[in-house]
């Protein structure tokens, strides 16, 4: 029962991570919205600046797992950066008015998953691990 329990504790801080990478995301993207309708910045950089917003959101979502899970953050990790990947799409599909589906969205979800990988080993070769 015990361990059921700390199952379910652990799925809800793992979606709670997600969730405020999400929110980090969108604040991200309405920013960089304001700083391109007052500047003129050419419209290349508006992919890599979208892929960097994404990467520090899951740079987050993985520093709070880090703080939130004793085991192996790298799995943890991988399985959070794959349901960040996946519920963005979601939602900016919806805010967008309908799914296309297409490699973009792979690429988003292997993006995703290097990413949040890459956190963690940074975050265990810092060893600053929380308990």
């Amino acid at each position: 029962m015990q361990k059921i329990k700390s199952l379910n504790l652990g799925v809800v801080s793992l979606l709670k991570a997600v969730l405020i990478g999400i929110v980090c995301t969108l604040i991200g993207i309405v920013i960089f919205a304001f700083v391109l309708k007052f500047t003129d910045l050419n419209s290349n950089i508006i992919g890599y600046v979208n892929d960097a917003i994404k990467a520090i959101s899951i740079f987050v979502i993985v520093f709070l797992l880090n703080r939130k899970h004793n085991g192996n953050l790298l799995i943890k990790s991988v399985v959070a950066g794959f349901l960040y990947a996946l519920l963005t799409f979601i939602i900016f599909s919806i805010l967008n008015g309908g799914f296309n589906f297409n490699m973009s969205i792979v690429f988003d979800i292997l993006f995703a998953i290097i990413v949040s990988a890459i956190a963690a080993i940074i975050i265990n070769l810092t060893g600053k691990r929380a308990n």
